[in-house]
C-alpha cells in the first residue's frame, strides 16, 4: 500500500502545472475515468494557432509514401510521387515531427497530458514517440487497408501504454473518421489474444455488437485520448484527406514507436522527370 501511495504522489506531479498547458478545461480524473470504463476520451481540443502550425509543417515538408524512409514526397505532389515510384499511396508519414515542429514538442512535454498518462498507467509516463500522418482519399483495398491500418486491430506497445489523437483536417463521416470498440480493452475473445490479427468488420460486429462500434468525427483541432488495446481501426476517406497527430506514452521506451530518423536515410523526389533522389531532412 505504501508504494501504491508514492506512485500516486509521483503521478500528481504532473497535475499542478496548469499555466504551460493547452488543455487547461480538461479534468484529468474525468478523462481517466473515460479511459479505464470506455477506453477512450473524447474532447481535446488544440488551440487554433497550434493547428495552422502543424498545418503549415505538413505542407512544407516531405511524407513519406507508407513510412518508408525511400518514398518521400511533398504533399502537393502525391499524383506525381505515386507515378514517379510507380506505387498507390493510401497513407504517408513525417519522420522525425519534434525536432523540425516546435509545437509538436511542446505537446509532446504538455502537463496535462503528462498528468493524463501517470494517472492512467499508474506510472511515471514514458514518451515513446509521436506520429504524424496523411490518409488519401479514394478506393482502397483490402490489400491497402491492411497496410493502412484500416482494419480492425489492437495494439500491443508496451505493458501498458495511451495514445492522444489530434485531427488536423475535418473529420466527418467522408472523412476518414477513426472507429473504436467501446470497452474492448477490457474483453477480448480467446482467439483474439491468441492470434492478434486485422480482423473484418463482421468478425467484431459479431462478437460486440455494432452499438459498442464508435465513429469519431471532429473539426480540425478535435483531439481524443485511447487505449489502443481497444480493437480499433481508421476508415479509407472518401471526398478528403485526413491529416492526424498521434501522441504516445507507455511505461518504457522500447525505441520501436518513435519517427527519428537519420536525415540520410531519407530520400526525397526531386524532381519527378528525374531519376535522382535527394536526401532530405
Amino acid at each position: 500500500m505504501g508504494s501504491l501511495s508514492k506512485l500516486l504522489a509521483k503521478s500528481s506531479e504532473f497535475s499542478v502545472s496548469q499555466s504551460s498547458t493547452c488543455f487547461e478545461d480538461i479534468n484529468v480524473d474525468v478523462v481517466v475515468d473515460s479511459l479505464k470504463k470506455d477506453g477512450f476520451y473524447l474532447g481535446m481540443n488544440l488551440p487554433e494557432e497550434i493547428i495552422q502550425e502543424i498545418v503549415l509543417f505538413a505542407h512544407s515538408q516531405p511524407c513519406y509514401g507508407y513510412r518508408q524512409p525511400h518514398l518521400g514526397f511533398y504533399y502537393h505532389q502525391k499524383e506525381l510521387a505515386q507515378s514517379y515510384y510507380g506505387t498507390e499511396f493510401t497513407l504517408a508519414g513525417y519522420f522525425n515531427t519534434a525536432l523540425h515542429c516546435p509545437v509538436i514538442n511542446q505537446l509532446q512535454s504538455d502537463p496535462k497530458l503528462l498528468a493524463i498518462a501517470a494517472q492512467y498507467l499508474e506510472h511515471e509516463p514514458c514518451h515513446q514517440g509521436n506520429q504524424l500522418w496523411w490518409s488519401f482519399a479514394g478506393e482502397s483495398s483490402e490489400q491497402h487497408k491492411r497496410k493502412a491500418f484500416q482494419m480492425f486491430h489492437y495494439d500491443i506497445d508496451d505493458y501498458r501504454f495511451l495514445k492522444f489523437f489530434f485531427y488536423l483536417t475535418d473529420v466527418d463521416v467522408y472523412g476518414g473518421p477513426h472507429i473504436c470498440v467501446r470497452g474492448s480493452h477490457k474483453q477480448k475473445k480467446i482467439s483474439h489474444l491468441l492470434l492478434p490479427k486485422r480482423e473484418k468488420d463482421e468478425e467484431i460486429i459479431n462478437y460486440y455488437g455494432e452499438k459498442l462500434l464508435v465513429s469519431i468525427y471532429g473539426k480540425a483541432g478535435f483531439g481524443f485520448a485511447e487505449d489502443t488495446f481497444c480493437f480499433h481501426k481508421g476508415t479509407t476517406p472518401i471526398k478528403r484527406d485526413r491529416l492526424i497527430l498521434q501522441i504516445e506514452f507507455g511505461t518504457t521506451d522500447y525505441g520501436m514507436q518513435h519517427d527519428m530518423r537519420e536525415s540520410s536515410l531519407l530520400q526525397c523526389m526531386n524532381n519527378p522527370k528525374s531519376s535522382t533522389v535527394s536526401a532530405k531532412a
